[in-house]
């Protein structure tokens, strides 16, 4: 994409592992450790997600025109090369620890208030970490729809640590939330739709990759047993040319006390 003084090229495959742990202080605390491993590259997956797309009559952009699976990320800002990758890298990204407090609890809904701050634990060259200090604060919500469905709500803001990340100047905050529909479908399975949503981390750019997004994700968690829990999940970018054009989530979850 190109506008104005900007230029963008993204193509590549980004893997990610989350650590997450979650401990229970009391009734109405509650701390959150997430630990990721970033993995960067080329991929395997664009003739898959080609195929998916002219299946389901999606568009595909300018995917036929490029060569697949390569990886290519630049930004040129004012003609000046900002960022410029080509290799594939692996790197430990940024950690983060919240806390909550809960601040409603009744039959039917659960409100709890966190915030969160993110370590530069991640590589900046690599894409892995922003470089700096940010701080998090956003609202949870779970409210029961009757005995089979429920919704779950959280919205928030994120505030960058540093003006700018790699030269390019960054907003003095961002909004996100998303919104989460589901539904019991069984006592073991339970189906999932949400949409996310956030503003731009950049203040000043009129480029749609690195403006407003929002996305659709459709899933389902498993219960294995009593104590394990998988949930999967694809989403697609509603809003074209602002999010990835897939992804895939596999989540583990074991609770140590059930």
């Amino acid at each position: 994409e190109i506008n104005g003084d900007e230029k963008i090229t993204l193509d590549y495959e980004a893997y990610r592992f989350n650590l997450s742990y979650q401990y229970g202080i009391n009734r109405n605390w509650n701390l959150k450790l997430d630990i990721p491993l970033q993995y960067m590259s080329g991929g395997i997956f664009d003739s898959a997600i080609e195929n998916w797309h002219e299946f389901f009559a999606l568009p595909n952009g300018q995917r036929p025109l490029v060569e697949q699976d390569q990886y290519n990320i630049q930004y040129q800002l004012q003609s000046l090369p900002m960022i410029d990758l080509n290799d594939s890298s692996m790197s430990l990204g940024d950690i983060q620890a919240a806390v909550a407090h809960s601040i409603m609890e009744s039959g039917s809904t659960d409100m709890s208030l966190w915030a969160g701050i993110k370590l530069p634990t991640g590589d900046e060259d690599k894409l892995s970490g922003s470089g700096a200090i940010d701080f998090s604060a956003w609202l949870a919500m779970n409210q029961r729809l009757g005995t089979d469905w429920a919704l779950n709500l959280n919205a928030g803001t994120v505030i960058p640590g540093d003006d700018d990340y790699r030269g390019i100047p960054l907003s003095d905050y961002a909004l996100y939330g998303h919104i989460t529909l589901a539904w019991l479908v069984t006592d073991n399975i339970n189906l999932k739709a949400q949409v996310n949503a956030h503003t731009s981390y950049y203040q000043d750019s009129r480029l749609k990759l690195l403006g407003d997004s929002y996305l659709l994700n459709v899933g389902a968690t498993v219960n294995v047993n009593d104590c394990q829990q998988l949930d999967i999940a694809i989403s697609e970018d509603i809003k074209v040319s602002s999010s990835p054009d897939i992804s895939l989530l596999f989540k583990w979850r074991h609770i140590s006390q059930c």
